[in-house]
């Protein structure tokens, strides 16, 4: 499953890299000149100016990549919705398949990095379904077209001058460099600037290749995790039981407390099983609801967000880890009326909770920490489980009690 939004791979640190100049020219319109743009700043770093010149000749912008861009889905889906997309039965299955497979390789690198095979194999199935899903679109075009032709030139004016300094040190074509839309390439779909600086020649034949080498693939995704905080021990996530009389202003992803003190606070592993006894901070979420399952959210838990900035991904990937390590499935469902809102209706709760004095943020159409917040005031405020999850009850008394 190819994430809709790759372009928040390590945006806070490329987001510096913004290229001199590049935002006028796609202001302008010349993409001609923003590749010029492009083109110096890549010599600037290194790029052969003759690998750039055949990366660029004759290109032109793909207007399916600019399309694709500012397709904005309509509706966000639900906990049990995504989840259920991500971690089918065949996902499972496949994904146990590829680990015995890979044994050998997976505990080595295992070993060398501190990832467990399993998430290794939980990445690959979640970003490419076990390299079915490459994508066949030509990288340097799509980050190009992205940086010349949308909003967000700084940061896709970097990825593609990574993408060139991948052209110049791998001997590749633009044509052998085929990935996403967004230009997120491979069987773990890393961006360039990803490739760049996590790549590794695994298999030692002096070139990366995360399309055909998996002993590449499996450890730059180590690498990756690795480098962006993943660290030996706990896992990212484990399926909760909450103590009657929990206070559910403390299930919030932004409330951490040690995970021994949830713990003592009657915090049990579904199972019934108690926590690890550790110090390490944790949070604890409730992705759809008091009525849905619980989790309590480990330090790696952060690291699997900085590899996709989504709750729910990360969730997912936690959860079919487990699984294809031969681990329980969760063991609570969803509430079957568990709806998802559109953008617009998340735009109007935000209004209607601005009206009660409960938001002051500019409204966005996301339901993000500040938005379930605001909801679980107002939850407080009718007399409702205050788990900050707008269910149709929540929505419609909102809209009774702000007109």
């Amino acid at each position: 499953m190819i994430p809709f939004n790759r372009t928040a791979l390590l945006a806070a640190t490329t987001a510096l890299l913004a290229i001199p100049g590049t935002p006028a020219y796609a202001q302008d319109g010349g993409f001609r000149d923003c590749l010029q743009n492009i083109k110096a700043e890549a010599i600037r770093q290194g790029v052969p100016g003759a690998v750039a010149d055949r990366a660029f000749q004759g290109l032109t912008p793909d207007q399916k990549v600019v399309d694709l861009d500012s397709r904005q889905p309509e509706f966000s889906l639900t906990y049990g919705k995504y989840v259920g997309n991500a971690v089918t039965p065949d996902r499972i299955a496949k994904g146990q398949q590829k680990m015995a497979q890979y044994r050998s390789l997976l505990d080595a690198i295992g070993r060398e990095y501190g990832v467990p095979p399993q998430y290794l194999v939980a990445f690959w199935g979640m970003e490419t379904n076990y390299g079915a899903y490459l994508g066949d679109f030509q990288v340097v075009r799509s980050v190009a077209t992205l940086a010349c032709m949308t909003k967000r030139t700084a940061f896709f004016s970097n990825e593609t001058v990574q993408a060139l300094k991948i052209l110049a040190s791998n001997g590749m074509t633009s044509q052998q460099m085929r990935g996403s839309w967004a230009g997120a390439m491979g069987n773990m779909q890393f961006m360039p600037s990803t490739f760049v600086k996590y790549g590794v020649d695994r298999d030692g034949n002096g070139r990366i290749d995360l399309w055909n080498s998996m002993p590449d693939a499996f450890a730059s995704a180590a690498n990756f995790l690795r480098g962006i905080g993943f660290r030996p021990g706990l896992p990212s996530s484990d399926e909760i039981v909450l103590p009657r009389n929990f206070p559910l202003d403390q299930a919030d992803t932004t409330v951490e407390k040690p995970v021994r003190t949830w713990a003592a606070m009657g915090v049990k592993r579904a199972n019934g099983q108690p926590l690890p006894v550790s110090d390490e901070p944790a949070s604890i979420t409730l992705p759809a609801g008091w009525r849905g399952p619980a989790f309590i959210l480990y330090p790696n838990f952060k690291a699997v967000m900085n590899w996709n900035r989504s709750t729910l991904y990360a969730l997912s990937i936690g959860i079919l880890a487990q699984q294809i390590a031969g681990g329980p499935a969760v063991a609570q469902s969803p509430p079957d009326d568990d709806q998802p809102l559109s953008h617009d209706a998340v735009i109007d709760m935000q209004k209607r909770l601005a009206r009660l004095g409960f938001y002051s943020d500019e409204p966005d159409g996301l339901l993000g920490p500040k938005t379930r917040s605001a909801v679980r005031l107002f939850q407080k405020q009718i007399g409702l489980p205050a788990d900050g999850h707008p269910t149709p009850e929540v929505v419609q008394r909102l809209a009774q009690a702000a007109r």
